[in-house]
């Protein structure tokens, strides 16, 4: 029995995973698809998911895919400079937000307590 080694291809959004597999099928490449987190159960019950999907083939199959998805011009991060650049100055921009993010987060804490408070209140 041969060594069966899969080989992460790309994470991407759910219809655009679901062209790529169409794609790589009709090229006789084997997909593995894989939902991240609650991503399976809720195309299942809402028909869409807001989670990644992460797709593998073969490693014999890798090579002969990647070719296929450079072909189709998708923003990936293997070896495109000018995205690697966009990342970092996304990272820094969202360096200046956090402390935004942190307020916002001390904010409904003092809600939720408030609440609770005049719930107690309520009961007592």
């Amino acid at each position: 029995m041969s060594d069966f080694k899969l080989q992460h291809l790309i994470t991407t959004g759910v219809r655009e995973a679901e062209m790529i597999e169409a794609l790589l099928n009709d090229s006789n490449i084997e997909v593995i698809v894989r939902h991240d987190e609650f991503g399976g159960y809720s195309v299942i019950y809402m028909g869409y998911s807001a989670y990644n999907v992460e797709l593998y083939v073969a490693e014999d199959d890798y090579k002969e895919a990647r070719e296929l998805l450079n072909g189709l011009n998708l923003e990936t991060d293997y070896g495109n400079e000018e995205l690697k650049t966009e990342k970092q100055k996304t990272n820094s921009s969202d360096q200046g937000k956090s402390m935004s993010f942190y307020l916002a987060q001390i904010a409904k804490i003092i809600i939720i307590i408030y609440l609770l408070l005049n719930l107690i209140a309520l009961i007592f």
